[in-house]
């Protein structure tokens, strides 16, 4: 017998043994949410290790979760939900759905990963069709690392990218905000419109865009899970 294993016949306990090893059900977001190439799925997951996701999934290859495709024409390698793998997609956003509503929001700000948070609204925003082609969008977040304070969002063939290094950019729209604030009003804790009134945010550039933002930003795919009462809410970290 593995010494992971529960030793239960519990259907509930053999799924456990492989699902909730650290990161893994994060990896099946990254791909329920279409990434499927390691490096898409490299950065949904930024403090995780590349060793450790390359580990993983082999893992989950072997299990029969995913498969692994090598492209023809370029000799990428891509991982593919199998039919076991699609039918995890109720149980992780219910789960996500759950945190929503149930978890306290300050542990989740304590300790912003600033990567994962521009990964996030990467693949959330909207290309709304006001928008130039290409339409580029500046963040700046005020309260990280200088080197993970700059990112730049680039909409173009009805594509979003993002990327991290200044490349002589021609910006279109410049968002100036911490990373906490930005966090609460993704994840729709803080109000959009309050938080430029109260000028903790700060949106510059073409009036015809910056009037527009809260439309092309986009949310959370979660965000429109309200909060319990406080005095319901349990606290996302044990220390």
């Amino acid at each position: 017998m593995s010494s992971t294993s529960y030793g239960q016949y519990c259907p509930l306990a053999m799924a456990s043994e492989f699902l909730c090893n650290r990161w893994t059900l994060l990896i099946f977001r990254e791909l329920l949410f279409g990434s499927t190439n390691f490096n898409d799925i490299s950065r949904g997951v930024p403090r995780m290790s590349r060793t450790l996701l390359s580990t993983r999934l082999k893992e989950l290859v072997q299990i029969g979760l995913i498969t692994r495709h090598e492209k023809r024409s370029t000799g990428q390698i891509e991982y593919i939900l199998t039919q076991a793998g699609h039918a995890l997609e109720p149980i992780v956003f219910t789960m996500a759905s759950w945190g929503q509503e149930w978890l306290e929001t300050e542990p989740s700000l304590e300790n912003i990963d600033a990567s994962f948070l521009m990964w996030d609204i990467r693949r959330n925003m909207n290309i709304h069709p006001v928008l130039p082609d290409p339409f580029i969008v500046y963040f700046f977040l005020t309260d990280v690392a200088e080197n993970k304070s700059e990112h730049w969002l680039i909409f173009e063939n009805n594509e979003i990218d993002l990327c991290y290094i200044n490349r002589g950019f021609s910006v279109d729209v410049k968002i100036e905000v911490s990373a906490r604030k930005l966090t609460r009003i993704w994840m729709g804790w803080d109000d959009f419109d309050l938080a430029i009134k109260d000028k903790l945010l700060r949106l510059s550039g073409n009036k015809e865009y910056t009037d527009i933002a809260a439309l092309w930003l986009g949310s959370s795919s979660i965000a429109h899970i309200k909060k319990r009462d406080k005095k319901l809410q349990v606290r996302g970290h044990v220390s």
